[in-house]
Formats: structure tokens, C-alpha cells, sequence
């Protein structure tokens, strides 16, 4: 926007263009008046914005500076070690940056903020209100004496000396408050091209100062930064192999946990039933989720009855494992409370020495993969659910009971008692001597 030079000649002559290139002078330092108090409004919230981002960046250093990277294993290596403290360097860095914003706030509120306030109330609001209202003050004394004089009559035989010397006391009193006026309204325009401009100027070569101050951060640190990059794609690429190399254990552990299980019979068995089954290809050890049904609460009843007892329903899940050198028989409670407090299920784990078992007949239970254990310390028959009929198989197999239907730990059955069994029947009618069907 541009406006016209206000002159002193025209401010003595108070013409009506005067008039109205005063007013437009008047209206533009207004709407400056008001501009520069929304910037001082928005500057303080940017000042408020930085210093909640200082302090969010500082936190978020201090998560890093105390974030621990665990590394699996026995010993770490050098990479890993550099990895697991580059994380402080990093909080280092932040809290370097955030040191140089804060520097940039405190200045902005004394150096820069102050200085603009200072010139709109000052400069800005004194002449539009002080200076301007003495101008109209004496304006409107002037013009209203002038208009007493003119209306003086020429009837009565009156002295016009002293009405003349009032109204050019007034004249001299309104054409100084004009020119004062006028001078101010001018000395505000011009100052406001290099007072208040220069502190914005200035406000924002501290921010540019600020980002350079980071570029040279960035420089010191970028080798540095470089190498964390360097080891942390070694570290990737070294994950990618090991990963590989994961994916094709678990595609062999999983088939060879999934694959049907095919029991070879020594030819013995075949060809002299006077012969004992050969035990050494059965599990030595067996560990997994089985179930047991609960009996009915009795008086007297021993620990395992009491340990993970299931009120809602007649079946309860334990991990147990069974050991055939020692023939020891251990139940670990599998509740819910128990997965995640390991002292809790240590301090409810029941052991046993194991004495005999028998795959339970599927017409005797409502259950499917069922076996009953008995252990030298209890009479009664604890009756067990495996996962799946493999599981079943291997509990059987583990326990020496895989080929008939009961008998008692550590007994090593004949061939002909193989052969009184329906299951060994069967199992001899599909089986050649090795183990493949005819």
C-alpha cells in the first residue's frame, strides 16, 4: 500500500485532502497496530510450541540414554556392544540440539519479543492515541474560537483586539499540534521500515543460526551415524542368513514331528516268540501337555488331587514328564495363574515314581487318546488324556506299555504275550519283517 507524503504546508492550510490523507495514514498505522499485536500473540505461542517441543525431545533422549539392548547369548561382540550404546549417543545428540533451541527461546523473549511490544505501545499506540488527541483537542478549540470570532457583530462599539489575540493564540496553539501531529505520524511509518523490521530480521537470522548450529552438529556426528549404519546392516544381513537358516530347521523339525510314526519289530518278535522286545529305539524321556480327570474329593486324598484343581469341570491340564532311566513321573500344574508365575507352578508340581500303565479301551471312557497310570504312591489309577494318537503312542512307548494293554513297569513282555494282544494281531497282519506293508 502506498500513501501520500503528509506535508507541513497542507497540515497549516488543513484542507480536506489533507484531512483525508491524514485519515489514511491514521487507518494504516491502525491495522499496523493490530498486525503486530497478532504477531507478538503468535510469537509467544511459537515460544510456548518450542519449549513443549524441548522438552518432549529431552524425554524422549532420556527414554534412549536408559533403553537397554539384551543381546542373546553368552558373550556380546564388539558390534553389539558399539549397537547397544549408540543409543546414549543418540540421547547425546538430541539433548545438544535441544541445548541450542532453548538458547534460541530465551533470546526471542528478551532480545526480540520485548522490543516489538515496545514499539506498538510506544510508538504505535502514543501517536494514535496521545499525539492524535491533543491534534483533535486543539483542533477543535481552534475552530470553535474562529467560529466565535467570525459572529462577532460590528453593531456595538467593541474592542476586537483581544478576540483577535485569542483566536491567533489558538491558531499558533492548533497549527503546532497539527505539525507535531503530522511529524509523528511520519516518524512511526519510517521507523516502523527499520525498528520493527530489524528485530523481525533479526528474530529470524536467530533461527536460521539455530539450523545451521544443527547442520554443524550433524556434520560432527555423521561418522558416527555412518558407522551405526555399516554395523547395523552387518547385524541385518547376519539376520537374514541366521533367519534362513531358522525357516529350514523349523520346516525339518516340524515334519519330523508331523510325519506318520512307523514302529519297526525286531525279527525276533517275528520268528521266536521266545525272545524279549528290543526297547532301545523307544523315547529314553517324554515331556509334554497331557490331561487328567479328577476323582471326587476324598478325605485323606493326597497332594495331586489338590494341586490345580479345576472346580468348573472334571479335567485338568498338567506338562508332565516322565524319565525311563529313573522311572520318575513329574506333573507340573498348566493353569492359567501358572504360565505366566513359574514359582507358582514350581510350588505346585507333584512327583512320582512310576509303576505301571495301560492304554485305556475307547468303550470304557467318553475320551479319546486315554491312558491310566499308577505310581508306587497312590492305589488309586490316575486316568490321562495325550494330545493326539501319536502322543498317545509316545506316552505308551516311553512307559514300556506300547504293545499290550497293561502291565507293570520294567517287565520286559515276551513276543507271545505280544501276540495275545488284538493290536499286535493287526499290527503283524500290515508289517513285514522291515517295517513296510505288504
Amino acid at each position: 500500500m502506498v500513501l501520500r507524503a503528509l506535508e507541513f504546508s497542507d497540515s497549516i492550510s488543513d484542507s480536506p485532502w489533507f484531512r483525508q490523507n491524514l485519515h489514511d495514514h491514521e487507518v494504516a498505522l491502525d491495522d499496523a497496530f493490530k498486525n503486530i499485536k497478532l504477531i507478538e500473540n503468535q510469537c509467544k505461542d511459537l515460544i510456548a510450541c518450542t519449549k513443549k517441543l524441548s522438552t518432549a525431545q529431552r524425554a524422549f533422549a532420556k527414554t534412549l540414554s536408559e533403553f537397554k539392548i539384551e543381546t542373546v547369548g553368552t558373550n556380546q561382540t564388539d558390534d553389539e556392544r558399539f549397537i547397544a550404546t549408540c543409543l546414549k549417543e543418540f540421547a547425546s545428540l538430541i539433548n545438544q540440539v535441544e541445548d541450542e533451541r532453548m538458547k534460541l527461546v530465551g533470546q526471542a523473549e528478551e532480545s526480540y519479543l520485548e522490543p516489538i511490544k515496545k514499539f506498538r505501545t510506544e510508538a504505535i499506540g502514543k501517536t494514535l492515541k496521545e499525539e492524535k488527541n491533543k491534534y483533535d483537542k486543539e483542533s477543535s478549540k481552534f475552530y470553535s474560537t474562529l467560529e466565535k470570532h467570525l459572529h462577532l457583530s460590528t453593531v456595538r462599539n467593541n474592542d476586537f483586539r483581544a478576540a483577535d489575540a485569542q483566536l491567533e493564540t489558538q491558531q499558533k496553539n492548533f497549527f503546532q499540534a497539527s505539525l507535531q501531529y503530522v511529524a509523528e505520524v511520519q516518524s512511526v511509518q519510517e521507523r516502523m521500515r527499520f525498528e520493527f523490521v530489524e528485530t523481525l530480521g533479526s528474530y529470524v537470522y536467530s533461527w536460521l543460526s539455530f539450523f545451521h548450529v544443527g547442520s554443524v552438529i550433524h556434520q560432527d556426528f555423521k561418522p558416527f551415524l555412518d558407522n551405526v549404519q555399516t554395523k547395523v546392516l552387518k547385524t541385518k544381513e547376519n539376520y537374514m542368513a541366521t533367519n534362513a537358516e531358522a525357516e529350514e530347521l523349523k520346516k525339518k523339525l516340524l515334519a519330523s514331528h508331523t510325519k506318520p510314526r512307523v514302529i519297526k519289530i525286531p525279527e525276533c518278535c517275528l520268528c521266536s516268540p521266545g525272545m524279549m522286545r528290543d526297547d532301545r529305539r523307544l523315547p529314553l524321556s517324554k515331556a509334554t501337555y497331557i490331561c487328567r480327570r479328577k476323582a471326587r474329593f476324598r478325605k485323606n486324598e493326597s497332594i495331586l488331587e489338590t494341586i490345580g484343581r479345576d472346580v468348573l469341570g472334571r479335567w485338568t491340564k498338567y506338562y508332565c514328564v516322565y524319565s525311563r532311566e529313573t522311572r520318575i513321573f513329574t506333573m507340573v500344574s498348566a493353569n492359567s495363574a501358572t504360565k505366566t508365575d513359574m514359582k507358582s507352578a514350581v510350588a505346585q508340581t507333584a512327583t512320582f515314581k512310576f509303576k505301571s500303565c495301560s492304554k485305556r479301551p475307547m468303550d470304557t471312557i467318553d475320551k479319546r487318546f486315554c491312558f491310566d497310570v499308577c505310581v508306587e504312591e497312590k492305589n488309586d489309577v490316575m486316568t490321562m488324556q495325550a494330545l493326539s494318537e501319536k502322543d498317545l503312542g509316545e506316552w505308551i512307548d516311553a512307559m514300556d506299555g506300547a504293545k499290550q494293554n497293561s502291565y507293570t513297569a520294567g517287565e520286559n513282555p515276551s513276543c507271545s504275550t505280544y501276540k495275545q494282544s488284538e493290536f499286535f494281531r493287526i499290527f503283524l497282519s500290515k508289517i513285514c519283517v522291515f517295517g513296510r506293508p505288504h
